[in-house]
């Protein structure tokens, strides 16, 4: 039986993570870059500002496949006090259309990588997802607004819209407008939550084996899910 050349990257990309998984686990608490970039992100963004909450909601979602709590941003800048007036610093709404915006710039690299890579994939599976979006037109935007509105990894579904070539403006509306009303959201959550869980926030230890176990499962399901994405026929009825 040929295996299909999806099939095969998938097999490569399972091995990585297995090989990064091994090390992990066998030395929980070795340096970890993706950890180590957000905390000096994270000091900038505090330091910053608006800025901040915009470039790591960029870079957050510009890490294709790989976890990267830039939640953590718009929720503590949101409900960041003045240490000695007490007031709070930032205004909620523009943080969360800032960090939305930048949200959505990191994403599409989602979408450019699934169009750039579009020749790894079979011709079949490609054409079938574009018939699939293209005979469903109100179905398409309203799961890539979903996944933008929720915690999900939107490479699940950027990635083979990427592929599939569809067109990039009916990809960015959607995506713009569910990542600005998420991460408005966030923020307002920081602006009343972030007094009683911060120190929960603050607290966590991104290099304990719990930590590390849970960054790999969630590897794990979002390389899976892209790979049902691209590799189920959606051609059949």
């Amino acid at each position: 039986m040929r295996i299909k050349r999806i099939d095969l990257v998938f097999i490569i990309v399972l091995i990585v993570i297995g090989i990064y998984s091994a090390i992990s686990l066998i030395f929980p608490n070795s340096f970890n870059l993706i950890i180590s970039s957000y905390e000096v992100v994270l000091s900038f963004s505090l330091i910053v500002g608006y800025p901040g909450a915009f470039l790591i909601s960029l870079i957050g979602n510009a890490t294709i496949l790989f976890p990267f709590p830039y939640i953590g941003v718009p929720f503590i800048l949101g409900g960041l006090r003045d240490t000695i007036s007490g007031n709070f610093v930032y205004d909620p709404w523009l943080i969360g259309i800032l960090a939305g915006i930048g949200a959505t710039i990191g994403e599409m690299t989602g979408y450019i990588l699934g169009y750039a890579g579009g020749c790894l994939l079979d011709q079949e599976q490609v054409s079938g997802f574009k018939k699939y979006a293209l005979d469903h037109p109100k179905i398409t935007p309203i799961l890539i607004w979903f996944f933008a509105l929720t915690p999900i990894p939107d490479d699940v579904l950027l990635v083979p819209l990427g592929a599939s070539r569809y067109h990039w403006m009916k990809v960015l509306i959607p995506q713009l407008l569910g990542k600005v009303m998420f991460l408005i959201a966030v923020s307002w959550a920081g602006r009343f939550g972030l007094d009683w869980i911060g120190d929960i926030i603050l607290s966590a230890d991104p290099l304990s084996l719990v930590s590390r176990i849970t960054e790999i499962a969630v590897i794990v399901l979002v390389v899976v899910a892209v790979y049902i994405m691209v590799r189920v026929d959606w051609t059949s009825e």
